[in-house]
């Protein structure tokens, strides 16, 4: 399982996967609804082989799932797959930075700069999968310093899955404007190898657009439901306060 970024996946398959998930985070295939084979390949100007593979993979990755007797339904949003896909986020993407802050020289801060520029120009003025590859794109480049790939792959559903929650914390301009300022924090922690401020940071990323999401969906507040800072960091509270 690639990134949607990695230029070698060329194939008809590759090509329905970008499509069709791109099709779901745009709502014209919203929550609940079935992924009709022809309906789906006629839209999409393909043949049903690469659509029967490409909703295989999606349902792989959780987005979409298989009904017996009925086929392919993209999966609701509810509260609690929320809480659950930034439960597992939040465990795992902060491991990949506390992994890669150490190893975190030059070459990948440029590489992060160069990347977040992209995200920056994709969405002043890209369309949704612009938007959607080079957000993606950025952060993997700060996972990506781990150098452990299995850690990268299992990023991948989870940070999916989480896209698709994505447009609810967009409607708060206010949050979004922090959210996009982040990204740059992160590069500077990253590039200090800042363990703790980079684990802080990408910590208050995800939570603030989480809380959000779960605001607009139900008015809950499931802060108390995912990982603290110390948690993650496997330390204190008490010993947190000496970083902050």
């Amino acid at each position: 399982m690639q990134t949607l970024r990695a230029p070698e996946r060329k194939t008809s398959v590759d090509l329905a996967v970008k499509s069709l998930y791109v099709d779901i985070l745009d709502g014209i295939y919203p929550p609940g609804s079935f992924l009709r084979l022809n309906e789906v390949a006629d839209q999409m100007g393909m043949s049903m082989m690469p659509v029967r593979e490409a909703i295989r993979e999606l349902a792989a990755m959780g987005i979409v799932e298989s009904i017996p007797h009925r086929g392919a339904q993209v999966r609701a949003l509810t509260i609690d797959d929320l809480i659950e896909t930034y439960q597992g986020r939040l465990h795992l993407e902060t491991l990949a930075l506390r992994l890669g802050a150490p190893l975190f020289g030059e070459k990948e801060k440029n590489k992060a700069i160069s990347a977040n520029q992209q995200r920056i120009a994709a969405v002043e003025h890209g369309t949704t999968v612009d938007v959607v590859t080079a957000h993606e794109a950025f952060h993997f480049e700060l996972y990506r310093s781990c150098r452990n790939p299995w850690i990268v792959k299992a990023l991948l559903p989870g940070w999916r899955n989480a896209e698709r929650y994505r447009s609810y914390s967009m409607r708060n301009e206010k949050l979004q404007n922090t959210l996009d300022a982040q990204h740059g924090l992160l590069i500077d922690a990253m590039a200090a190898q800042d363990t703790v401020a980079a684990v802080k940071l990408l910590h208050k990323h995800l939570t603030s657009a989480a809380q959000s999401v779960a605001s607009e969906l139900t008015g809950s507040d499931i802060m108390s439901q995912l990982p603290s800072v110390a948690e993650l960091l496997s330390i204190s509270p008490q010993t947190l306060v000496k970083f902050a």
